[in-house]
């Protein structure tokens, strides 16, 4: 394992973030979440919400090139005033060395349940569990794959800390990967993440607002696995210094941010993260 700093003028990739304006609607948005890290909050009981996405993950090294777009629709509904269910329809396009292939990728269902809310003047404490469920309906017999072949869990513990200038959040979660298409079962993945975030100007309950999030966050990945043995120059830990913006207009609401590696520790030699990017427009009915 070898471990690695990515030089500081990365950084310049901070300057792509920008805020966009959207229209009025009837009602405000939902409480902010960050970006690259899942929240707490959940959707009202019996309200809808509807996301168009879109994220853009380019990583190089060892003679390899790869890029992977995403055009994902995402649609949560509120089951109780502290319980959701969630799909996500993601369209993916992929391009390694110049060989591509584009289409339905993998669909993730999704449950969020908030057992923990405590609201005091001025401040929100809550805290959910989180589930998740990969589908292995992208192909993969492409090439690049399109989806992993297999059926993929996840649980993760959520806590935010909500007040008018300030927001804190902590995740932890871990999936817990099958065995695909070919013999080939991913290494299991732990993520870790600590997001801080501020409300530069306190504006009034139905007036435009924006939190501007700043997250690290950091992915541990065990060995990938073919027909039960281990592929060397698979798995390690890389981590993010991820900034962001969160944006709100009544029930409209813009999301957008880039992570830049900052660290990584990754086993033998094989690509390595250049920068993810991601760009949301949300609707609460």
């Amino acid at each position: 394992m070898k471990l690695t700093f990515i030089p500081a003028m990365q950084a310049t990739w901070i300057g792509v973030l920008v805020a966009v304006g959207v229209v009025a609607a009837t009602k405000p948005a939902a409480a902010h979440n960050p970006i690259f890290t899942p929240g707490p909050h959940v959707v009202y009981g019996g309200g809808l919400e509807a996301t168009v996405g879109y994220s853009r993950n380019r990583a190089s090294g060892a003679g390899e090139r790869e890029t992977e777009q995403e055009v994902e629709l995402e649609f949560e509904y509120g089951l109780t005033a502290d319980w959701t269910a969630e799909i996500e329809l993601p369209f993916v396009d992929k391009d390694l060395n110049d060989s591509g292939s584009s289409g339905l990728g993998d669909i993730v269902l999704r449950s969020r349940y908030r057992f923990l809310r405590l609201d005091t003047p001025g401040l929100q404490r809550s805290a959910a569990v989180l589930g998740q469920v990969k589908l292995p309906t992208g192909d993969d017999g492409r090439t690049p794959r399109l989806g992993s072949g297999s059926t993929d869990f996840v649980g993760g513990l959520l806590y935010g800390h909500e007040s008018r200038r300030w927001y804190y959040n902590l995740a932890a979660r871990y999936r817990l990967n099958t065995v695909g298409g070919g013999g080939l079962e991913k290494g299991d993945k732990q993520f870790l993440d600590i997001v801080g975030g501020v409300r530069p100007v306190l504006t009034g309950y139905l007036e435009p607002d924006a939190v501007v999030f700043l997250e690290l966050n950091w992915e541990n990945a065990g060995r990938d696995t073919l027909n039960g043995a281990d592929i060397a120059a698979t798995g390690g830990w890389e981590l993010f210094l991820s900034p962001g913006i969160f944006a709100t207009y009544r029930n409209v609401a813009l999301r957008t941010g880039i992570q830049i590696p900052i660290a990584h520790g990754l086993n033998g030699t094989q690509p390595e993260s250049d920068y993810r990017f991601k760009f949301e427009i949300k609707y609460t009915f």
